[in-house]
């Protein structure tokens, strides 16, 4: 038997006889998380040839629904394997893949969301170790909650019912409020191309003496067909997604006032329909967005970028944020080139570009960094505009588009963009995902605040020393 470095031991609560099953990870020339039962000294044997932040994760997941009978599930972890990560890693993650093990979305006509958590505790642990559990708590019923929003179709989540599944959450710590849209026409929102009326959720978290403030902004078009520059039926379904970074910043909101960061986090939600129709925006067409840029209109499929746009100009106006961020489900172009590994990251600030590489790995939400500015400004061009919204070819369309939102950051703003649009669906190499949406983003944006927290921190720390 190989000495472990420690054994997790975890109680599943639930009215039925006393069982225990005793698991063993360890290293294997798999590439693949494998379970074993066929065994010695143990029930099972998980193994791979190396473990990530992903895997951790999985096998948490793996652990409760393999063997659903188990009232105590006791993990030794080999030591080789154990001392790449702190326990407080081990904990946090295996807590929240346990956490997801008991989800599955089933279809309401109500717009009200079902985030339910499966319910494990950590036995023989200290109090840090707890927190770190119940951290990971944390995190997967936040998930959840973006994925019960992602999951639900069209006809159940629009901009309207969205603001009404999120306020009868009624999370903790956030003060909820939206515009809707005659008071966003009133203000100047030139971007909205939305069937249905559109809104603009505003969370709010505001501890008193914040460190600083993160400005969260989510790309919300509740379905996308396309609009006049009509999509292709195959796939078109899925559109439903299109919400996945409102979703996302929802589902942060969540976690950062749970886990109560000493920081100020404003969470936007720029919530649309992008349907044909005889009033729908056409191509050709000019508008004059919130901050008085005409845009011309090459195809109206490019709706997100103009609500994001709109967005993140109503953030800066009215917030100063000390950093901004905006996530959306945005290119098929950055699934194209990143497939299911990354999502695709932009901006106008290597420290924080840095910031979120960092968060996405130590998350399992990784970032691919892409250019903007340069060529790619020449596709938004006009002779009728000040700008055009996109190129009528699709080289380089991630980068396009982030060109685009540029456009709309002030010069001394700290702005990143993530194109996350393959990342909502279709990730079922992973055990978590097993079917249906992801979420994808609400971990991202918690751990990157929470990176920034460090990185605030450090900085004081030094300058107190100099």
């Amino acid at each position: 038997m190989t000495t472990s470095l420690f054994t997790i031991t975890l109680a599943r609560t639930q009215q039925s006889d006393p069982l225990t099953r005793r698991l063993h990870l360890t290293l294997s020339s798999s590439h693949k998380l494998t379970v074993n039962q066929d065994v010695c000294d143990y029930d099972a044997e998980i193994s791979k040839q190396a473990i990530t932040v992903a895997d951790i994760q999985d096998i948490g997941y793996l652990i409760a629904t393999t063997f659903t009978q188990a009232t105590t599930l006791q993990l030794s972890i080999d030591d080789n394997i154990a001392a790449q990560y702190s326990h407080q890693q081990w904990f946090k993650w295996l807590s929240f893949g346990l956490a997801l093990s008991n989800y599955n979305y089933r279809h309401s006509d109500s717009p009200l969301l079902q985030p339910i958590v499966a319910n494990f505790s950590l036995l023989n642990a200290t109090n840090e170790d707890n927190c770190a559990f119940e951290n990971g708590k944390i995190l997967a019923y936040s998930q959840l909650i973006a994925r019960e929003l992602m999951n639900k179709p069209g006809n159940v989540i629009y901009p309207q019912s969205f603001v009404e599944a999120v306020e009868a959450l009624a999370i903790n710590n956030i003060e909820l409020s939206y515009l809707d849209e005659a008071m966003m026409l009133e203000q100047g929102f030139g971007g909205l191309g939305s069937n249905r009326e559109a809104r603009l959720l505003c969370l709010d978290y505001h501890p008193q003496h914040p460190q600083f403030t993160v400005a969260l902004v989510g790309k919300g078009v509740t379905f996308d067909s396309g609009g006049i520059s009509i999509k292709q039926p195959r796939y078109m379904s899925t559109m439903k997604v299109d919400m996945g970074g409102a979703a996302a910043v929802v589902g942060a909101l969540n976690a950062i006032a749970q886990l109560q960061l000493p920081i100020r986090v404003i969470g936007l939600c720029g919530l649309v329909e992008n349907m044909p129709s005889g009033k729908a925006i056409k191509p050709g067409d000019v508008v004059t967005m919130l901050n008085k840029t005409s845009v011309e209109i090459i195809s109206t499929d490019a709706e997100g970028r103009m609500v994001l746009a709109d967005v993140l100009h109503y953030a800066q106006q009215h917030y100063q944020p000390d950093y901004l961020v905006d996530i959306a489900t945005l290119t098929g172009g950055t699934g194209i080139a990143l497939g299911k590994v990354y999502a695709s990251l932009m901006g106008n600030n290597d420290n924080l570009i840095a910031d979120a590489q960092i968060a996405g790995q130590a998350c399992s939400e990784p970032l691919w960094s892409m250019p903007t500015g340069g060529m790619f400004t020449t596709a938004l061009e006009s002779d009728f505009a000040d700008l055009r919204h996109g190129s009528e070819e699709p080289d380089g369309s991630p980068c396009v588009a982030a060109t685009f939102l540029s456009h709309f950051i002030q010069p001394d703003q700290k702005w990143i963009h993530i194109d996350s649009a393959a990342m909502s669906l279709g990730m079922n190499h992973r055990k978590i995902y097993s079917k249906a949406t992801t979420g994808y983003g609400t971990l991202l944006l918690t751990e990157l605040c929470q990176q920034l927290i460090l990185q605030d921190q450090l900085q004081n720390e030094q300058g107190s020393r100099s």
